[in-house]
């Protein structure tokens, strides 16, 4: 108990004086967000950056070519990809893309456990997508973002290892440890990459789930309900409470235990939102 009361006073001591190394960003993220955030861009200066990346062209191309946007032809052009899915969606894709990069970086003993969370950020991210196109007027990307980033915190683990090798041996100490400031961690990842106000605040409360928020739905909400439901049907001790309770279920008209068969009605949007990420069910 000794180590992990030091091992949480030294984090809460970085994020208090702002000394905790945080996490950067690959290159195209930057550059795509300084092209679209730039009035005088366009699709050309987008596709540029975007084709120095092989993986991630075949994640847009492949999204492009889903059946939602309804094209009767393959589209191999990475120009005009971006031009049919806008300019921010296409963000989001690059962003979602170097995110999932920094969730699969070996990390020794803790990698399935990254692993892991990044499969689980992803599947969040997918049902926060289809939680927004179905229920809500929130951009479903902006709820794809904010539930792919809702665990961000965790990514400085690694610091912890380096000035206490002893926890290298017990990945579970050191991940309980964080599970009680990640939120706070990811409050200043995301800072330091620029996020909007809204997508930082969702991965700060969506902890709060009998939160009541705003009257109508919000963004934390999405990533609340997102990331329940994509434990229904299965063991996990969270299935134990009875949702209908927490007032974000509340808000999209599931009253009663029962209602939660309501969420089937978004399996499809999931799907789109996998493909997006670059993931399968």
């Amino acid at each position: 108990m000794e180590l992990e009361e030091k091992i949480l006073q030294i984090l809460e001591n970085k994020i208090q004086d702002n000394t905790l190394v945080l996490p950067s960003m690959p290159d195209v993220f930057i550059q795509v967000k300084k092209i679209v955030d730039d009035p005088n861009s366009n699709i050309e200066n987008i596709s540029t950056v975007i084709a120095r990346d092989p993986s991630l062209t075949a994640r847009i191309l492949k999204v492009a070519n889903n059946a939602l946007y309804g094209s009767n032809h393959d589209i191999t052009n990475l120009q005009l990809a971006i031009s049919r899915m806008g300019l921010q969606l296409t963000q989001t894709l690059v962003t979602s893309h170097a995110i999932t990069q920094m969730f699969n970086q070996p990390r020794g003993k803790l990698k399935s456990f990254f692993e892991a969370l990044q499969k689980h950020s992803c599947e969040v991210s997918a049902n926060a997508y289809a939680i927004a196109a179905k229920y809500t007027k929130i951009n479903p990307n902006d709820a794809l973002l904010a539930g792919l980033v809702h665990n961000i915190g965790y990514l400085p683990m690694t610091q912890c290892i380096e000035s206490f090798p002893e926890v290298e041996d017990e990945p579970a100490l050191l991940i309980d440890i964080m599970s009680n400031v990640h939120t706070k961690v990811g409050e200043r990842v995301l800072n330091s990459w620029g996020f909007p106000q809204h997508i930082i605040e969702a991965s700060i409360n969506y902890v709060e789930q009998f939160r009541e928020g705003t009257e109508n739905i919000d963004l934390t909400d999405i990533v609340i309900i997102a990331g329940l439901n994509t434990f229904r049907g299965s063991d996990h001790p969270c299935t134990l409470t009875d949702w209908s309770q927490y007032p974000a279920f509340q808000k999209i008209g599931i009253k009663y235990r029962d209602d939660l068969n309501k969420l089937d009605e978004i399996n499809p949007d999931i799907e789109n939102a996998r493909i997006m990420l670059g993931i399968t069910s």
